[in-house]
């Protein structure tokens, strides 16, 4: 009788993987045992060599739905003479293992929260093997109970049962309870009084429906939350927030998003996944507040993931649910800390006591068109997935940019990026990166060799990073763009590399943004770039973009726009040609920002990148024609736009209508990007190209673009498992600081 020793790696703790191997070893009367160990699943069956052969094809063929096998190693071992199969208790091994991310609720938790004979009905922490939290309330590895924020509550008898009976949906499933042993929810007033604690989630769903607005504790922190067809609420929430033209998501169930949202089959499928991300879904005329999403032809649109959500929606159909925080910070997780950070904003809060181990944002994107989901941020439903390297690294940490940020810890060929952080400008963010870094690195037993940062000196990541022991790498942030690109794809090759940036330092001192490369992996070489144009105050004119068009005008067109007080034109003509209190940029998001405020689309910005989206959002479609431009013979080849800003300004003032010189501007962009790059496949037979940076959010633009570039055979590589923005970067600083990196300026 033959004895197998097997070892899995993968997602396979809190997705039913043990009692899942349990059933099948029972179909196939082996004996033996499976359990977690801190690397993986060890499994040990005895029986038949043929019923053997089939549990390892089962396994693998018919494994959860939630579950990913990324290794299987079988080898013989000693006959124990086992009278059974059991789940024996966790273990200590070498290694880690992968650790599942929450997951939404799933159909069969559904059907027995409204049925009025279950045990759960209208409990809101339902879930089983196949749903719930997981990554949010995990403390460590291997994933049982009592490494879990549901270590404090011990289970009643009849879970017990459940989570005892091999037939049972809730076989090991480690958040097991009911409503007599499980967490609850209680209603508060900002004060802290306690209002409700038996009706708390009807009473919430009350004070949503006459217009309040409530802060709400889900898997990963709290939302905020008000009627999003109430425009008095929504209106006083972005007023208090200090949020005033940025789009707010919005929950709803699925048959109500064809009447506010148009939907095709892929971003169904996205809305209906386990991951439950916000999509951004083309909005159609209806009830929801037009100050949900102002100006803007996208509706940010999520289904319920949680029981709670689903209870309250019964009352409020749409629910505005945005982050809870104050911009910038970290969402805030612990109810004890709402008065203190969200007190401005809410006048009530639904708290509930199981602790939240790890806050994680929604995960946010949009259906790109022959590519699939495009992320725009990565948390909840992705984290703690690993992204496979295309290389093999040593243990890394490499720390990310200072916008959007994240981190990533690696070795090997695996990548654990770590959820949206946010900006580091603040000591909520600062505490939220250092936290996870050190839970990452306990988790997945990384003890990192060598650390990776951006090359700019002031950013915060840079500092925090030379605080750190070890050896210290620091690589450029839009090389970073293009290795990440190419090492998400595996593009081992050489390829062109076309980054479309706002922001970031470059090898000769200057602010790099709109950038053309040629390389690989391991050598990049810089061979064209957006002209240098000024940037009066520096930093500063971001937030101000008619400032970046007086400056541009001021130098290509030797023209005075009038987009501001005689005074501050003076200034901005003063601090250029006295070179003072000024840099130079490449940036192609500064140039998207100067020819919004051309238009008079947007002369200041309240958030980051507004001004370019409005432009965006004006875009005429249909339309073909794009504006004269100029690219220089020497390398690196520079793109001269003044022919460019000359004409729309022409057109400008003949009356042209702002939607049809935004398209004609978008197309001028590819149109020059696609001539630059045919030069370059000319002189050296490269046809792989990889477009990355945050202007690449810009749907009507990479849409453009990636149409066009296929139309000329160029083989086109996107981001799909990161985002195009800096969340991205941490990866691209892994590769980079793992190959000796030879960046070209």
């Amino acid at each position: 009788m033959p004895s197998k020793k097997i070892r899995i790696k993968g997602i396979i703790q809190g997705v039913g993987f043990r009692p899942f191997i349990y059933r099948i070893a029972h179909s196939l009367h082996l004996k033996g045992f499976v359990r977690n160990t801190t690397s993986g699943v060890e499994i040990e069956v005895e029986g038949n060599q043929r019923n053997i052969a089939q549990f390892i094809t089962m396994l693998q063929r018919k494994a959860p739905a939630a579950a990913r096998i990324d290794e299987i190693k079988v080898s013989g071992s000693k006959i124990e003479g086992h009278k059974g199969f059991a789940i024996r208790d966790s273990s200590e091994s070498t290694g880690s293992t992968q650790i599942s991310p929450d997951i939404a609720t799933c159909r069969d938790c559904l059907h027995e929260m409204h049925d009025p004979e279950d045990r759960r009905y209208r409990f809101p922490f339902i879930n089983c093997t196949n749903c719930g939290p997981r990554y949010s309330i995990i403390s460590d590895t291997p994933y049982d109970r009592a490494r879990t924020s549901m270590r404090s509550f011990q289970m009643c008898s009849a879970c017990a049962q459940e989570f005892s009976s091999a037939q049972d949906r809730r076989f090991h499933a480690q958040p097991d309870c009911c409503s007599l042993c499980g967490p609850t929810y209680t209603l508060h007033s900002i004060t802290g009084r306690m209002i409700d604690t038996h009706h708390a989630i009807t009473k919430t769903a009350s004070l949503l429906k006459n217009g309040k607005i409530v802060a709400i504790k889900g898997i990963g922190g709290f939302h905020i939350a008000c009627d999003a067809t109430n425009c008095r609420a929504v209106t006083r929430l972005r007023r208090l927030k200090k949020r005033p033209t940025k789009p707010l998501a919005i929950m709803t169930q699925h048959r109500n998003v064809t009447s506010i949202a148009h939907l095709n089959e892929h971003e169904d499928r996205m809305l209906k996944s386990p991951i439950a991300p916000i999509m951004l879904l083309k909005k159609r005329r209806s009830r929801i507040c037009n100050a949900v999403s102002p100006g803007n032809p996208f509706l940010g649109i999520m289904l319920p993931y949680t029981p709670v959500h689903y209870l309250l929606l019964e009352k409020v159909p749409y629910l505005i649910m945005t982050s809870g925080n104050i911009q910038d910070e970290p969402i805030v997780q612990q109810g004890e800390r709402v008065a203190k950070r969200l007190g401005t904003l809410v006048s009530f809060y639904l708290d509930h006591d199981r602790a939240i181990e790890n806050r994680c944002d929604d995960s946010v994107g949009y259906y790109l068109p022959g590519k699939g989901f495009s992320m725009i941020r990565r948390s909840r439903g992705y984290v703690p997935i690993p992204v496979e390297l295309p290389l093999s690294v040593k243990p890394t940490l490499a720390v990310g940019p200072y916008l959007k940020n994240t981190f990533t810890l690696a070795d090997k060929h695996e990548a654990y990026i770590s959820p949206h952080i946010g900006d580091l400008d603040n000591l909520e963010t600062l505490q939220f990166f250092r936290e996870m870094v050190e839970k990452y690195k306990k988790w997945f037993r990384i003890d990192p060799q060598l650390i990776v940062h951006d090359l700019h000196p002031d950013y915060l990541s840079t500092k925090i990073a030379r605080e750190m022991p070890g050896p210290k790498v620091g690589i450029q942030h839009h090389v970073a763009h293009f290795v990440s690109c190419l090492g998400e794809n595996i593009v081992t090759g050489k390829a062109i590399g076309i980054i479309f940036d706002g922001t970031g330092f470059g090898l000769d001192g200057k602010i790099w943004g709109g950038e053309f490369f040629v390389g690989d992996l391991r050598t990049q070489q810089r061979i064209g770039h957006l002209q240098y144009l000024p940037l009066p105050g520096g930093e500063a004119s971001i937030k101000k973009p008619f400032r970046i068009a007086t400056a541009y005008a001021h130098v290509l067109l030797q023209k005075t726009l009038r987009l501001s007080t005689n005074r501050e034109i003076h200034a901005i003509k003063r601090m250029i040609e006295q070179e003072r209190n000024v840099v130079y940029t490449s940036s192609m998001g500064r140039l998207f920002d100067c020819v919004s405020a051309m238009l008079g689309v947007t002369m200041e910005i309240t958030f980051e990148a507004e001004a370019a989206i409005n432009l965006e959002n004006i875009a005429a479609p249909g339309v073909k024609g794009h504006y004269p431009y100029g690219i220089t013979d020497a390398e690196p080849r520079v793109i001269q736009v003044s022919d460019t800003l000359s004409a729309i300004m022409s057109e400008k003032k003949r009356g042209i209508s702002k939607g049809l010189i935004s398209a004609k501007f978008h197309n001028t962009v590819a149109a020059f990007s696609l001539d630059l790059a045919r030069r370059v496949r000319d002189e050296t037979g490269i046809s792989q190209v990889c477009f990355s940076g945050g202007v690449f959010q810009n749907r009507y633009l990479l849409n453009l673009m990636i149409k066009r570039f296929t139309n000329a055979d160029f083989m086109v590589h996107v981001h799909r498992q990161l985002p195009n923005n800096d969340g991205c970067i941490s990866y691209g600083q892994v590769i980079a600081g793992n190959t000796d990196t030879k960046a070209i300026p």
